[in-house]
């Protein structure tokens, strides 16, 4: 989450009664963002979780409950977070991933740091994935949307 500014960005487009979780681990860093929240009226709309994200998402019901998900986080967890977000998906919710490229290291193999494979793995997991349709777009460092089906 960081400073918030993605999510000061979903939390603007929510309807009055929408909710959005919003996972970090740094207290520091999402003061900043709580301060823009509030400034913004939509701090009552975001739910903050600070813990690592993946603990967080394995926490929540197994049921379909989210409309959209994005993720910008550690890329070495990719691929779990994934995972973890698809089955509570609803039919027709997105999740968006960013960085799908790593500034084009995910294309050329001699790369082979921890986030340039777990990237280049969670593409993988989309495009082969039945749940979902998928696109990934040339937009700055790379987008996937999975649109689940």
């Amino acid at each position: 989450m960081f400073t918030g500014y993605s999510s000061l960005c979903v939390a603007r487009a929510l309807p009055a009664d929408g909710r959005l979780l919003a996972c970090d681990v740094s207290e520091e860093w999402t003061s900043v963002a709580r301060e823009y929240w509030q400034r913004a009226g939509v701090a009552d709309r975001i739910d903050l979780r600070i813990g690592p994200a993946l603990d967080t998402l394995r926490a929540l019901p197994n049921e379909p409950a989210f409309d959209f998900a994005f993720v910008d986080a550690d890329k070495d967890n990719y691929p779990a977070y994934y995972e973890e977000i698809v089955p509570r998906l609803t039919s027709g919710g997105l999740v968006v991933l960013d960085n799908v490229f790593r500034g084009g290291r995910t294309f050329d193999p001699a790369f082979r740091d921890e986030a340039v494979t777990a990237i280049r793995r969670v593409n993988e997991l989309v495009r082969d994935d039945e749940r979902v349709e998928s696109v990934m777009l040339p937009v700055r460092d790379g987008v996937t949307l999975a649109r689940k089906r």
